[in-house]
């Protein structure tokens, strides 16, 4: 229902666009190969604890590293060939993520996909982003609850693929086909010039990348809004990491109640994201991002201070309600302040 009437607000738009927008859905489905199918992984090659925590530590620096220089030369031309780069070496990862028999090759994989994944999906965001500068708050708000939908279908389809009897190599495969799937698909559209994405006019000269970074480093609005929107994620993704520990060990809930809790709280924030988008265009975004904050903060407050089992769902079902619509508000803030030069704040968002 959700996803199609998102598809259906996109009908006018070109199949790229829709390409595009549906990149974070894809990169959460397949992302949780890599997680939900660890142990198929260990079992196959007979890795250790820390052979498994290398792996990911080696991804995470890979990206650390690369992100930033990559989203910043991205802003000095179109972004089509980064993300078809992207794509491709998102697909050569997994393809050698699923053929190695040896730990050496399963960590160039995993180090290529750190780098590989920002090209071909945070690219595809920040290019939705130049060719509609003034629907950001929109764009990244559908963009979040698609994602969102491809996490909730994550464990879905690895538990698919593994009923067919087909292991971690197999995911793998799977994940590279649908990885050259869209790199087609990105290929065979035609990419709106860069001036229009970048909004210039074709006689501007383009700025250099020192001079890009020197600018947005002495805008302090700007990197307010970036420290808002690492602070926003670390909400999402630190903060209610916790929840879970916290509803066992301070209300000594059930695994099982547990469980309807947080889906609850999943629920919330689909709700919320859904009512985020239908509210746009009516409601100015600094008005939205006032509720949406007001409405985090009372569920942060109700959750950890009422400390009455019955009352932590209903806590959390306002907390995730508000939430879910900080990110996509705060980040388009970011974007706004300096349009066309998308790249550069995914570096500095990133960098932070």
């Amino acid at each position: 229902m959700i996803y199609r009437r998102i598809c259906l607000h996109l009908k006018r738009v070109s199949l790229l666009r829709l390409t595009l927008i549906n990149m974070g859905l894809l990169d959460e489905l397949i992302s949780g190969f890599t997680f939900i199918g660890l142990p198929l992984l260990r079992d196959q090659l007979g890795l250790s604890y820390e052979q498994i925590g290398l792996i990911f530590s080696v991804a995470g620096c890979s990206s650390m590293l690369l992100d930033p220089l990559l989203f910043l030369l991205s802003d000095r031309s179109s972004k089509r060939w980064w993300i078809l780069g992207g794509q491709l070496g998102l697909a050569c990862a997994f393809i050698l993520a699923g053929s190695a028999h040896a730990f050496i090759p399963l960590l160039a994989a995993f180090a290529l996909m750190g780098p590989a994944g920002a090209a071909a999906v945070a690219l595809s965001q920040a290019a939705l982003i130049d060719s509609t500068p003034g629907d950001s708050a929109r764009t990244i708000t559908r963009w979040t609850l698609l994602s969102s939908i491809g996490d909730f279908l994550s464990p879905f389809a690895v538990t698919s693929i593994v009923a067919s009897g087909l292991g971690w190599s197999g995911m793998c495969w799977i994940a590279a086909g649908c990885w050259l799937v869209t790199a087609v698909f990105v290929w065979s559209q035609p990419f709106p010039h860069a001036a229009h994405f970048h909004g210039r006019g074709s006689d501007d000269p383009p700025v250099s990348v020192l001079a890009g970074l020197r600018q947005v480093l002495r805008d302090g609005v700007l990197l307010r809004w970036a420290v808002l929107s690492v602070l926003t994620t670390m909400l999402d993704e630190v903060f209610l990491a916790y929840v879970v520990l916290y509803l066992r060990d301070a209300l000594h809930a059930s695994a099982p109640i547990i469980g309807v809790i947080v889906a609850i709280q999943m629920a919330a924030a689909f709700i919320g994201l859904f009512i985020m988008e239908r509210l746009l265009g009516r409601i100015a975004p600094p008005r939205l991002l006032t509720i949406a904050s007001s409405l985090t903060l009372v569920g942060v407050l109700g959750f950890l201070f009422v400390r009455i089992l019955w009352f932590a769902p209903i806590a959390l079902f306002v907390l995730s309600l508000g939430n879910a619509g900080l990110y996509p508000l705060v980040e388009s803030e970011a974007y706004n302040r300096l349009p066309g030069r998308s790249g550069t704040i995914r570096a500095i968002i990133g960098g932070l």
